[in-house]
């Protein structure tokens, strides 16, 4: 899906990794998997060219049995130069998997599950290990985005048929969780998504699934979107340019997990008072027009639900995160 702003490309089909070297690893109709009797291999994309962009989050669904893993890395040419290979880590559903600290150099920096270059980049290309036998990918996702233009679709106008709609997620507070459950957002929107598609995973299991050893925490973007594929569900990570964008998704009983930040007074009814960063669930709009959210930042599971003023969340979305979002189950 591309946006003035942002483009998502998703690779999941043999023909989206034609022109791709391929060392240890076989393409098949809808999967990528090691050779037979290899326990390692890589397979490099032809480069993708693609409209301007400084940022660049990745997401995948693999399976990865015992201690199989998946390490996906990404490099990007600004101008005539390619960069070096960035890592985003090495993820498996086993314990262990990990974020790579300290990349940052005159061409860019990674950010956990984030790529920020220093100047403009068209083109990329991807390179993904596969370790273990039966480790298998599914699906390569790849949002590209320009951080100037994050608000340029604020207040697009909504063709109003989404509106009246709310899907039915289960309501689930990160807050009485005592263990870390605070800081629990990501992974608690997760399983309340995976709940709605008849997956009950409790919340502190998806948060043992998340957990990023390097960023010491559960909100790695992309570790959250691999546990949802790592379920059988299809799961990428995109940047959306409005709420307007956002109703296609929900109209069509899809919830969203966004990412939104807040200072005291500017989100009205906010479950807590301010955030540098927090996930909630997108499950519709009201006749107004305004996003209907489950957040688990409310103290109990019976206060989740909220309705936000539509122009003060759209606002702070798209300044915070660009619209950032999780698509689970499409």
């Amino acid at each position: 899906m591309t946006y003035p702003s942002s483009t998502t490309t998703i690779h999941e089909r043999a023909a989206d990794w034609a022109g791709a070297d391929v060392q240890g690893t076989q393409i098949h109709a809808e999967a990528i998997s090691l050779a037979p009797g290899l326990t390692t291999g890589t397979l490099t994309s032809a480069p993708l060219t693609v409209t301007a962009f400084d940022e660049l989050v990745p997401s995948w669904n693999a399976v990865t049995p015992g201690a199989g893993s998946v390490t996906v890395e990404v490099r990007a040419r600004v101008g005539a130069e390619w960069s070096r290979w960035y890592s985003f880590g090495t993820w498996s559903s086993a314990e262990g998997r990990s974020s790579v600290n300290g990349q940052k150099d005159s061409a860019g920096q990674v950010m956990t599950d984030t790529l920020r270059l220093s100047k403009q980049a068209t083109s990329y290309q991807y390179r993904v290990t596969l370790r273990g036998q039966g480790t298998t990918l599914r699906l390569l996702a790849f949002n590209t985005s320009e951080r100037a233009r994050r608000s340029a679709g604020l207040g697009q106008a909504s063709d109003k048929t989404a509106w009246g709609k709310v899907n039915d997620v289960p309501q689930r507070s990160q807050m009485i969780y005592p263990d870390g459950g605070e800081v629990w957002c990501s992974p608690t929107s997760v399983s309340m998504i995976l709940a709605a598609r008849g997956i009950d995973i409790k919340v502190p299991q998806a948060a043992r699934a998340t957990y990023d050893r390097a960023y010491d925490g559960t909100g790695n973007w992309s570790f959250n979107a691999a546990y949802a594929g790592s379920l059988g569900q299809r799961a990428y990570v995109t940047r959306l340019p409005s709420l307007a964008a956002a109703e296609k998704f929900t109209g069509a009983g899809i919830p969203l997990a966004v990412s939104l930040g807040w200072k005291k007074g500017e989100l009205p009814g906010a479950a807590i008072a301010t955030s540098s960063g927090h996930l909630m669930v997108l499950i519709g709009f009201d006749k107004a027009g305004n996003p209907v959210l489950n957040d688990p930042a409310a103290p109990s599971n019976d206060t989740v639900r909220r309705t936000y003023p539509r122009a003060a969340f759209e606002k702070l979305w798209l300044t915070h995160s660009g619209g950032l979002s999780y698509v689970i189950g499409e």
